[in-house]
């Protein structure tokens, strides 16, 4: 797979992907598989925004046709 992306894009890719990870106590892999575990319900809350944020993503770009 070639990436047409330039390096400074990538960066701030990077950055805000760590951003998101501290801002949400953690990762959308770590709240789905050990917070679901443990039967956390902070856990749960996240993952649902998790899922409904993407579910309203692809919605939305297939309304617009992209």
């Amino acid at each position: 797979m070639t990436t047409t992306a330039s390096l400074p894009v990538i960066a701030a890719a990077g950055l805000l992907v760590g951003f998101g990870s501290r801002m949400g106590s953690g990762c959308t892999s770590g709240h789905g598989v050990a917070g679901l575990a443990r039967l956390s319900p902070r856990s749960f809350v996240a993952v649902l925004t998790f899922l409904s944020a993407g579910v309203a993503t692809v919605t939305l770009m297939r309304i617009a046709g992209l």
